[in-house]
């Protein structure tokens, strides 16, 4: 028979440390069937869902759908207008659905909302029962999702995504939707929710390291043992919210034993305390890394420098100028960079290909990324800023889809530099952004990246080695240097 699917969604990652909100304008709406026209082939999790529905062919009722980069808090204006459009489009068609499904993110701030998904999905719960209906509520989340009890108690069903860079962002859709498809036959699950008392730094949650490999590894051996779990879920957690929720959590859907289902949680648990010294890594300052650089042979690959403190996959503005502007002050040259300067981007839009300009360039945003540095160079390139991506399954994909927008951008050059600049800050997780803009990365001998880990699909493959740089900026790795006042005795660090 068929399905009638309820689909709508709030996608964004929320930086409270950040002192610009994030407005109405900064999301990215799609309302009705325009969120079908919109996402059908683009790779992301809605693309996905859309797959399975049709091959299954359900019948997709669309509501919302919102998605905006990770930035500051999101206001008022854009909370109402979600709450006030998904409401009213539930209520138009909640007599005629069967399920609803949510495409999430999981750490998303409001001005009045601390847990915004789990106070949402409570006032679903609460609607659905004034109108008496009962119906699966499944969601979809970001591995980096900070899972409040809320958000657990008010579904039915949470699948989130098992890589980091998130390269499984349109199959953990898939996967989700096949769970709510078993949903219809086996509507008895129960969710289990366990927090852990650590907050950690992005750099210590790559899936390809510990203690994210190991506990991923063993939740997966759990779910093939054990027929009664439907799913674990490992959930990184966000660290640059300021909310009681923050951190490394646990989450099991289970048609079993409640009491079997907390067991595996604890056991999951404990693996992360025997291997939290990962959990925490440590970076070298500038001057380290550029020691262990000159006593390498020479390269035919070029070497990344990771700048974590501006990981604009993490929300920053990545307009940070630390970094850059001490590299600059050595010997060495065949840097590649991307800073995020609508200013210089308009300045050099004003001249033309080939002119020499001047420009103050980056930490405009705030005083917290550094200060703007006074660049002389050519310009090479001028350009719309909008690229399509050359990996489908780009990190990117899970948040923006296949077509990305830097806004008006530029590219000048001199002789130590490269410099891509852009008007809307754009995550480096794919190749497509340089190569797009004639900058050849293979041709770099440093590059600088402004990312955690969602850089690695796209650029380890064409480095010879990575150091990861301590530096100025709102995403930094020693969360120490964070204001934090709502977390409680959650643990930041280690010694």
């Amino acid at each position: 028979m068929t399905k009638n699917i309820f689909l709508s969604g709030i996608y964004h990652e929320t930086h409270t440390f950040l002192s610009q909100p994030t407005t109405l304008n900064d999301f990215i709406i799609n309302i009705g069937d325009d969120i079908i026209k919109e996402n059908t082939g683009n790779g992301s999790p809605t693309d996905g869902f859309i797959e399975f529905a049709s091959k299954k062919n359900w019948k997709i009722i669309p509501g919302i759908q919102m998605s905006a980069r990770p930035s500051g808090t999101v206001d008022h204006e854009a909370e109402q207008y979600f709450d006030t459009t998904f409401f009213e489009k539930l209520d138009q068609h909640c007599k005629n659905i069967d399920a609803i499904f949510l495409i999430l993110h999981g750490a998303m701030v409001s001005k009045n909302h601390d847990d915004f998904e789990g106070d949402f999905l409570e006032k679903i719960n609460y609607f659905l029962k004034q109108k008496k209906i009962i119906i699966p509520i499944v969601a979809v989340l970001d591995l980096h999702a900070n899972v409040s009890d809320k958000m657990i108690e008010n579904t039915t069903c949470v699948y989130a995504y098992r890589k980091n860079p998130h390269s499984d962002s349109r199959e953990a859709a898939i996967k989700a939707t096949s769970i709510l498809d078993d949903l219809f036959e086996t509507p008895n699950v129960n969710q289990v929710n366990y927090q852990t008392k650590y907050i950690l730094p992005p750099t210590g949650v790559g899936t390809a390291n510990d203690p994210m490999k190991s506990i991923l590894q063993e939740a997966k051996k759990i779910e093939q043992n054990d027929t009664n779990i439907l799913c674990i879920n490992v959930m990184a957690g966000y660290s640059y919210a300021d909310i009681a929720d923050c951190g490394f959590s646990l989450n099991c859907c289970t048609k079993g034993d409640v009491k079997a289902a907390k067991k595996y949680l604890a056991s999951l648990a404990t693996i992360l305390e025997s291997k939290i010294n990962f959990a925490y890594p440590k970076e070298n300052t500038l001057e380290e890394a550029l020691v262990k650089i000159q006593s390498l042979p020479p390269l035919s690959k070029p070497i990344l420098l990771i700048e974590p403190s501006d990981n604009i996959g993490g929300g920053t503005p990545g307009d940070a100028t630390d970094l850059l502007s001490r590299l600059l002050q050595t010997d060495h040259d065949g840097i590649v960079a991307i800073i995020n300067d609508p200013d210089a981007v308009r300045e050099c839009h004003q001249n033309n290909v080939g002119d020499e300009i001047e420009l103050n360039i980056g930490a405009k945003f705030d005083e917290y990324h550094g200060s703007p540095i006074l660049l002389k160079a050519k310009i090479k390139k001028l350009s719309d800023g909008k690229f399509k991506l050359k990996n489908k399954q780009s990190h990117l994909a899970s948040m923006m889809g296949m077509n990305i927008n830097m806004g008006l951008s530029a590219v000048i050059k001199n002789e130590k530099l490269t410099l891509l600049l852009t008007s809307i800050k754009t995550p480096p997780m794919d190749l497509g952004q340089l190569i797009s803009q004639d900058i050849n990365p293979e041709d770099a001998k440093l590059i600088i990246i402004k990312a955690a880990v969602s850089h690695k699909d796209a650029y380890d493959s064409i480095a010879s080695h990575s150091f990861y740089i301590d530096s100025q900026g709102l995403c930094t790795s020693n969360l120490n240097r964070l204001p934090f006042k709502k977390i409680g005795a959650k643990i930041i660090a280690i010694d």
